[in-house]
């Protein structure tokens, strides 16, 4: 058994003060920024139109960040408290697991690993440091004991107040293990991304060094996902990867969280054929707030990401996938989405149009693919 001197033990207390009271806060300040910090005024009408409406963000990586997300922060983009006053009956909670370091959108290795000291700095377990699954599992477990009803079947898509909805942001989390997928689902996670930025065991990445398509252990994984009404999240999937799943699917799909290469062109963003592959599979495209996503961080450039996905997929098939808190600068945080609403308003879509885009589509996928 390793001793350690007082002195010691008071050196390590301080590294872990300043890295929770300083680092972290630093980076989550650095890295989640809202440009807008004051909401415009939203016309009263508008206001009641949008919260009579069922709204649904599809992708958020809150969790990541050890904030007390029942508490409304001054950094950051989404809390219990802002998501109320956003109107967000539903929002799906990703976890992120690893993220390379030197994040890029073009090639990115599978063997590095740059949240140790985000989880440290968190005060959470020493299980989490260096381990996927223990932060997938840590991250469901606090999700777990926030004031949210935690949807798990279809009923709870009915029920009263803000709902949450676990996601796993890339199934390399499963360590390569079949079995694993009923380990996370028994956690809570009705949601899955096949890939973040790394190709792994299940499927390439857009963003990965060699960016193939299912692996044998993805092939497998699809209906079993299926099964166990977890839904299926292509953000992030390599094209070859994308296009395999969608031949196997036969549920519905999403895309969390993404743009069009249609407004803002590049490899994070999807084809045309991608857009109509995923309206034919029935399924939902989380369009995102941020540069990557639409090129211009505003509602102007969100609407147009907006309008083009419609035109190309269809009203039924478009959704929100903002990616709060996931290393983006945002136009507002989620206590502004009304502003979007009465944007796409003026802009001309119909009342029942911004509705289905809000989260009715959302819901459908989700009542299509949710255990009874």
């Amino acid at each position: 058994m390793i001793k350690l001197s007082a002195a010691t033990i008071g050196l390590l207390g301080v590294i872990l003060a300043l890295l929770h009271y300083a680092v972290l806060p630093y980076f989550d300040n650095r890295l989640n920024r809202v440009i807008a910090a004051n909401p415009s005024p939203v016309p009263a009408a508008v206001r009641a139109f949008h919260e009579s409406a069922f709204v649904a963000d599809m992708h958020a990586d809150s969790l990541l960040w050890g904030r007390d997300l029942g508490q409304r922060h001054r950094r950051g983009h989404a809390d219990l408290p802002r998501l109320r006053a956003g109107g967000v009956d539903l929002q799906v909670y990703s976890a992120v697991t690893r993220v390379p370091w030197g994040l890029n959108y073009d090639s990115n290795p599978s063997d590095s690993d740059s949240l140790p000291l985000l989880f440290i700095g968190a005060w959470r377990s020493p299980a989490t440091w260096f381990d996927p699954k223990q932060r997938a599992l840590a991250q469901a477990d606090e999700l777990s004991r926030l004031a949210v009803t935690l949807v798990l079947r279809r009923g709870d898509l009915s029920a009263d107040g803000h709902k949450g909805l676990l996601s796993l942001e890339g199934m390399h989390a499963l360590g390569g293990r079949e079995a694993a997928l009923g380990e996370f689902h028994t956690a809570g996670y009705r949601m899955m991304g096949l890939a973040h930025f790394f190709d792994n065991e299940i499927a390439g990445s857009a963003h990965g060094r060699e960016k193939y398509g299912l692996t044998a252990l993805g092939r497998r994984l699809i209906p079993r996902m299926e099964a166990l009404g977890i839904t299926i999240d292509l953000a992030h999937a390599s094209p070859a990867a994308f296009a395999e799943t969608l031949t196997l699917a036969r549920k519905p799909v999403v895309v969390s969280h993404g743009g069009v290469a249609g407004t803002c062109p590049g490899a994070r963003n999807l084809s045309d054929d991608q857009l109509r592959g995923v309206a034919r599979n029935g399924g939902v495209v989380g369009i995102g707030y941020w540069k990557g996503a639409v090129c211009e961080a505003s509602l102007a450039g969100i609407s147009r990401a907006i309008f083009y996905a419609i035109g190309v997929a269809g009203i039924e098939h478009v959704g929100l996938g903002s990616d709060f808190d996931g290393g983006i600068t945002a136009p507002f945080d989620a206590g502004g989405l009304p502003q979007l609403t009465a944007y796409l308003l003026a802009a001309g879509l119909s009342q029942a149009d911004v509705e289905q885009l809000l989260g009715a589509n959302l819901r459908r996928v989700l009542s299509t693919n949710l255990p009874d």
